[in-house]
């Protein structure tokens, strides 16, 4: 009887160390990364809600345009974003310098690969215009129509810092100017150059998040410089600084 007692002991004590130990695995187990609200991070915003930010982009004239004369440019900048699904959101994005303007639509597909990856595709389409009067000397105007097939990658650095790294083409559909009674236009379908931008999202304040990031163009021709008529014809470096406040 006293040998059994003393099996029975040690097997107590076995399931106890067991369960005790399977207690403490639990407790150390990490608690899943909550979503973080993004702009550009490749991530569908939750069903039946919007997700906005409002923000300023600073363009930086090519030297071979302005010469010595480095302009930074600034373009007030509005996003707007709805899901369709888990995986398809739209997308709407204005910018604009109210002598010119830019208003896009867009289709995105994002998805996560892991816990802190996630990658993402866009076709996007925007059209600009501008117009440019200097009393009854100078009259001007300008628009076209452009498109920017996108992949993205994002990643999160922490539970609250996700770096985005995204590449685009850029696609001339529709172009026309205008000064005076001289006009030119064209409708054919080129690639005009491409862009790459890397974007980092985090807190702010209050619960608030910014993006902040650069975005490098390197293309024919930039809408914002419609005015300037360049005589390039070659592929120039458009630098740009992106900052704005996640609604």
């Amino acid at each position: 009887m006293t040998t059994i007692a003393r099996i029975s002991t040690k097997s107590g004590r076995v399931i106890c160390s067991i369960i005790l130990f399977a207690s403490a695995s639990l407790a150390q187990t990490p608690k899943p990364w909550p979503a973080q609200t993004g702009i550009y991070f490749p991530q569908a915003p939750p069903l039946q809600k919007w997700r906005r930010s409002i923000g300023v982009v600073f363009t930086t004239t090519p030297p071979e345009i302005t010469e010595e004369v480095r302009i930074s440019v600034p373009a007030v900048d509005f996003n707007i974003q709805r899901a369709l699904s888990k995986r398809f959101y739209l997308t709407g994005r204005i910018q604009t310098q109210f002598v010119q303007s830019n208003l896009g639509v867009g289709l995105r597909w994002a998805t996560p690969l892991t816990e802190r990856l996630s990658v993402g595709a866009g076709y996007d389409v925007s059209g600009w215009f501008g117009a440019l009067r200097i009393k009854d000397v100078f009259n001007s105007q300008a628009y076209g129509v452009q498109t920017f097939p996108s992949l993205s990658v994002g990643y999160r650095l922490t539970r609250d810092l996700q770096l985005t790294v995204r590449s685009e083409a850029i696609i001339d559909l529709y172009y026309r100017s205008q000064v005076g009674s001289l006009a030119v236009e064209y409708n054919r379908r080129e690639v005009n150059g491409v862009a790459f931008a890397a974007v980092l999202e985090q807190p702010f304040y209050h619960q608030r998040r910014v993006s902040v990031g650069v975005r490098m163009a390197y293309s024919n021709f930039n809408w914002q410089l419609w005015s300037l008529y360049d005589t390039f014809d070659r592929n120039l470096l458009y630098p740009q600084l992106i900052f704005g406040f996640i609604l």
